[in-house]
């Protein structure tokens, strides 16, 4: 049972979003559409349409990302909005998860592409001059990931995933920063803050699994991925347990739609390849 009624009422609008995540049978559906328009027709036969927006075949890739970019942000901040108010700031930090590439990117000093000049987040500060980059990163939200630093990136991963920790790092380190102190009033348990790490952890040991792994597809890791996060979500009902995994589940799930259209779109002369790409 919640403690606080606030988390009782989204559970309850949480399992309500959990059951009407698409089936397997919908995703197998979908997933043998042969081109991006039968596989977009499938896809708004399900729940699965929220992240779409104005998404077509004929949309340029760029668009398609961040139209699912923006559709993520628009789900956490939905979810934020039924959270407990000490628990917002935690839960808006995930809005930004999907622009983590992008900061590390050019904190990394690479060139900036052109599109991220077109995306309403990255144009903000996507500059090629570290000086001005960084005065721009201070004057948003993104501010906190300042504090990486690429010279302190993990020696043992290589190239891009060596770049991208440190921010990686940040984002984690300014998250923990803002779940509720324990003790306080509505805030993290004990338990709760055991059970959120545990969670934390594995997500980690699984992205460090994908980027070993030699198959041709994510499929099975992230299939084990999804079971804990379920595990998750059942066990840690009425709390923000449950709130963070929901958030968690919705992220494979964009995931694996997000490979169905891009790959299609991309590549729309190979059946390979295109889910959990």
């Amino acid at each position: 049972m919640a403690e606080d009624p606030r988390l009782a009422y989204l559970q309850a609008r949480l399992q309500a979003r959990h059951g009407d995540r698409p089936s397997g049978d919908d995703w197998r559906l979908a997933e043998s559409s042969a081109d991006l328009s039968h596989y977009l027709e499938a896809v708004r036969r399900t729940a699965l349409k929220r992240w779409l927006g104005e998404v077509n075949h004929e949309m340029p890739p760029e668009a398609i990302e961040r139209q699912l970019r923006a559709a993520w942000r628009e789900a956490v901040d939905t979810i934020a909005t039924w959270s407990p108010e000490h628990w917002r700031a935690a839960v808006e930090w995930l809005r930004w998860l999907p622009e983590l590439p992008a900061v590390a990117h050019l904190l990394n000093g690479e060139r900036v592409p052109p599109w991220m000049h077109a995306d309403p987040v990255t144009r903000e500060f996507a500059f090629e001059d570290d000086a001005r980059l960084r005065d721009a990163l201070a004057e948003q939200p993104l501010a906190p990931l300042l504090a990486a630093d690429p010279a302190t990136g993990d020696a043992a991963m290589p190239g891009a995933a060596m770049s991208r920790a440190p921010v990686t790092r940040a984002w984690i380190d300014e998250w923990r920063r803002r779940l509720p102190r324990a003790g306080y009033c509505g805030g993290a348990s004990g338990d709760e803050r055991r059970r959120l790490a545990e969670m934390l952890e594995q997500v980690q040991q699984h992205v460090e699994a994908m980027r070993a792994s030699e198959e041709a597809d994510g499929r099975a890791l992230r299939n084990a991925l999804a079971a804990r996060l379920l595990r998750h979500f059942r066990y840690g009902a009425g709390t923000a347990v449950a709130l963070f995994a929901h958030l968690a589940l919705d992220g494979l799930e964009l995931e694996r739609l997000r490979a169905g259209v891009v790959t299609r779109r991309l590549l729309p002369e190979r059946a390979e390849g295109r889910s959990w790409a």
